[in-house]
């Protein structure tokens, strides 16, 4: 078997790589679309025919590279993309659930489903190996304040699930920002600070108190991950780059008065009567029939992230391809609409 650690630094996201030496064919666990290189430089030079690569969630700090690495290796037809079925994500080849087995050459992957950081949150045990994402990291555990994360389900899913396995399982985690590479169960079990010793009261109390700053590219990540990422424009032409879609209730996890990103826009496609009936606050009202996209260019980055709301969720998806053939990468329309956002019970605003 050959293995490899792989670190993106501008996000501390491990990535690995695991192949089977007898038949050549690899995996991917949780690639960086920015490290594409990297990983294209990898499997050349071993001779790897790449499987799969697999998610552990939907990320918040970085952008997968499962959509790059399918569109570069378009010569490898076995290659599939997979995620959690509980991600409730589009645009992956396989949607995985709790005891799944996934085989690749002689080697196989058990899916350990370890909700709380996100709903779909899952672990990946190969061999004495266990890939924990953003469940369990090296002397503490992944956030759970954010994308529909419990505090409660992820106490479970390290007490009852991860800590039942032996403990001399190797443990390799999602993220370290201390330079730490590995961990074993037995070691998580005695010297995790987040989990050692307290009662599941406790360990609510503690996560429901980090009052951590939201990850810094939230705004762009979780949407392009929910469509299985994005492929960079030195590989492929932005133009054939899908237009992205989010719910209402996802994209209220990070459109939070006060704390919104100056590159992140809500553009309301509808007209004015209807905007001032109502619309999500913080919304620029840019009505369909008199939306200048190449116009915007002077006012917006082409890079910002554009989110485009209507009533339904019809006109915003128009509106969104206009602001992709305008040159803005990242653009979002929100499916569903205002009607989807009231539906969740999400604020209103009404112009008197």
């Amino acid at each position: 078997m050959s293995f490899r650690q792989l670190f993106d630094p501008a996000s501390s996201t491990y990535t690995y790589l695991l192949a089977d030496d007898a038949t050549h064919v690899a995996v991917l666990i949780d690639p960086v679309v920015e490290q594409l290189d990297t990983y294209l430089k990898l499997l050349r030079e071993h001779g790897l025919a790449l499987h799969y690569t697999l998610e552990t969630h939907v990320h918040a700090d970085h952008i997968t590279g499962a959509q790059a690495i399918k569109q570069a290796l378009v010569d490898q037809p076995a290659l599939q993309t997979a995620v959690s079925r509980d991600c409730n994500a589009q645009g992956f080849d396989c949607y995985l659930t709790d005891g799944d087995v996934i085989l690749f050459g002689h080697e196989e992957i058990m899916v350990i489903a370890t909700p709380g950081h996100t709903p779909g949150s899952v672990s990946y045990l190969w061999r004495d190996r266990l890939f924990t994402g953003d469940c369990l990291l090296i002397g503490g555990c992944g956030r759970t304040d954010f994308q529909g994360g419990s505090a409660e389900a992820q106490y479970h899913s390290i007490t009852t699930r991860l800590f039942a396995l032996d403990d001399n399982v190797l443990v390799y985690p999602g993220h370290d920002y201390k330079g730490r590479r590995v961990s074993s169960i037995g070691e998580e079990k005695v010297l995790n600070a987040r989990v050692t010793g307290r009662s599941l009261p406790e360990f609510v109390a503690t996560m429901n108190s980090l009052g951590l700053p939201a990850p810094a590219r939230i705004h762009e990540a979780v949407p392009a991950n929910l469509m299985g990422g994005t492929v960079p424009p030195a590989h492929h032409a932005a133009a054939d780059i899908p237009v992205l879609n989010i719910s209402a209730t996802q994209l209220s996890k990070f459109w939070l008065p006060g704390k919104r990103p100056a590159s992140m826009t809500l553009l309301d496609v509808r007209t004015p009567a209807e905007f001032a009936t109502l619309h999500v606050d913080g919304a620029v009202n840019r009505p369909l029939d008199r939306l200048d996209a190449s116009g915007l260019r002077a006012t917006l980055n082409a890079e910002d992230t554009i989110y485009c709301i209507c009533q339904t969720g019809t006109r915003s998806q128009f509106a969104a391809r206009e602001l992709r053939a305008a040159g803005f990468r990242n653009v979002v329309h929100v499916d569903g609409g205002t009607n989807a956002w009231q539906s969740a019970g999400l604020p209103v605003k009404r112009d008197s």
